[in-house]
């Protein structure tokens, strides 16, 4: 439904600032082939892809981008968006990008589905924001933000800042009534010399909808404002939400520090979790996150441009002992006890796609059933020869399941299958060049992708992209 709304808005907006004639424009399309059955997909391939489908051994991906760029005056740009991605079968078809966005100098409006993602890290090389990455489908919101860091002043002191809030909807998925999310995220930069740091935070929030299980959530401008300020529920909302905050919370504190050198940029960063207050406001949680390092080369042309290496660690969850009236513990990433869904949307987790969806006889629906987590991954890219360039990405994890369903299979007898831990490597070597054909416009991807271990089936896969882009946008305009 919100689909079909954007579809007319979107084209009644183009009707009011023209006709196509007058937008500039950027075209992208990509068709990947690969050897594999659907049943066989390796980790580095499906992860990551924005929650669009996976070529398989009998169906090509195919995915059509256009960007439409009007200025409107010279501080003041309209734009539109769309990107349609499928195996060219009804229900494998997804709308991956669907907005308009109205910029006007350091402020953006944006209304419909874009990607986009929140936090400092590096990509592509690496794992993925720990609350709003690259895996899922962008979920549709309306957005008041400032996207690049502005410049100001709190007396002599030179700060940046960005950030800004959304209204997004969530999917039905095993809801009577789909909820609301709420998310807002502020960074602040300070830089001298050659060196910078970052601080930032993101917080987001699922609340209103109707579940199963529970009814009908509040959803006035009262229970938005509590939302906004986690405030604790009214008297409409359940007996835990007027003692807790009302709506599942979660979110991240970032932070980062770059050293410029003449020849390499050095990145230091950490993406901290919370999923209560208890890890927003104390901390209880603190060697949980996400730890990286990225070098990288100002030499364009240079054997190795990239290298990052990051340690995912999620295992103290604020501690052991099950949350209580005395104690705070099993955080339990991404899950929630209203929001059975978790932070997922349309099937695929929003934020790290290391903690993995399944489910068991504890709990007997689709969950996070794998959230502690030790993780070592590396990934590096650079340049073969003249015209051919690769990326590697190298994944070592153990992983523990949760405590929630731990401690429930204990109780019961039921064998818990991530006892003790369990292995998992995955790896992902790409060799492309963008000269094929001596055409700059084009890119051609050969892919050996494959997992080893006692998470996911031992796969190899390969696979070859193809990537066509055009565009009448200059660098000045795009933003």
């Amino acid at each position: 439904m919100i689909n079909k709304i954007l579809r007319v808005f979107i084209y009644q907006m183009i009707l009011i600032t023209g006709s196509f004639a007058q937008f500039e424009y950027q075209l992208h399309t990509i068709s990947e082939f690969s050897n594999n059955r659907i049943d066989n997909i390796p980790f580095w391939v499906k992860m990551n892809r924005w929650g669009t489908p996976t070529a398989y051994k009998k169906n090509t991906f195919n995915s059509v981008n256009i960007s439409l760029l009007r200025d409107l005056s010279q501080t003041t740009q309209f734009i539109v968006g769309i990107e349609g991605a499928g195996l060219g079968q009804r229900n494998h078809f997804v709308n991956s990008e669907l907005y308009i966005q109205v910029s006007h100098k350091w402020l953006t409006l944006l209304g419909g589905r874009r990607k986009n993602t929140l936090g400092e890290n590096d990509l592509p090389l690496s794992l993925g924001s720990m609350v709003v990455g690259s895996n899922a489908l962008p979920i549709p919101r309306v957005s008041l933000s400032i996207p690049e860091y502005l410049l100001f002043k709190i007396g002599k002191i030179p700060l940046k800042i960005k950030g800004g809030f959304s209204h997004g909807w969530m999917d039905k998925g095993m809801y009577l009534e789909a909820p609301n999310l709420h998310e807002k995220w502020l960074y602040l930069s300070y830089e001298k010399d050659n060196y910078s740091g970052h601080l930032g935070l993101v917080h987001e929030a699922i609340w209103g909808g109707s579940t199963h299980t529970f009814g009908p959530q509040p959803t006035s401008f009262e229970d938005y404002l509590r939302v906004f300020f986690l405030l604790s529920g009214s008297g409409s909302s359940t007996s835990k939400e007027q003692t807790n905050a009302l709506g599942n919370h979660l979110g991240m504190w970032d932070l980062g520090f770059k050293i410029k050198k003449d020849n390499y940029n050095y990145h230091l960063y950490l993406q901290h979790p919370f999923e209560d207050q208890s890890g927003a406001r104390w901390l209880l949680n603190y060697p949980d996150g996400l730890w990286g390092m990225s070098i990288h080369s100002k030499n364009k042309k240079a054997g190795v441009t990239d290298f990052l290496l990051e340690l995912l660690y999620t295992m103290h969850q604020s501690g052991s002992e099950e949350v209580s009236d005395s104690t705070y513990g099993w955080d339990d990433y991404y899950n929630n006890y209203l929001y059975r869904g978790g932070w997922v949307y349309k099937g695929n987790v929003i934020g790290n796609p290391m903690l993995t969806l399944g489910q068991n006889e504890i709990r007997d629906w689709t969950h996070i059933v794998n959230n502690r987590i030790i993780a070592f991954h590396s990934g590096i890219e650079g340049n073969i020869l003249t015209y051919f360039q690769y990326m590697v990405l190298l994944t070592y994890s153990k992983n523990y399941g949760n405590y929630h369903d731990r401690d429930r299979s204990m109780k019961r007898g039921i064998e818990y299958d991530y006892e003790g831990g369990l292995n998992q490597l995955s790896y992902r070597v790409d060799l492309k060049t963008n000269k094929f054909l001596s055409k700059n416009n084009m890119t051609v991807t050969l892919s050996f992708i494959g997992d080893r271990g006692d998470l996911y089936e031992d796969n190899k896969m390969i696979m070859i992209g193809i990537d066509w882009y055009y565009s009448t946008i200059t660098n000045k305009q795009r933003k």
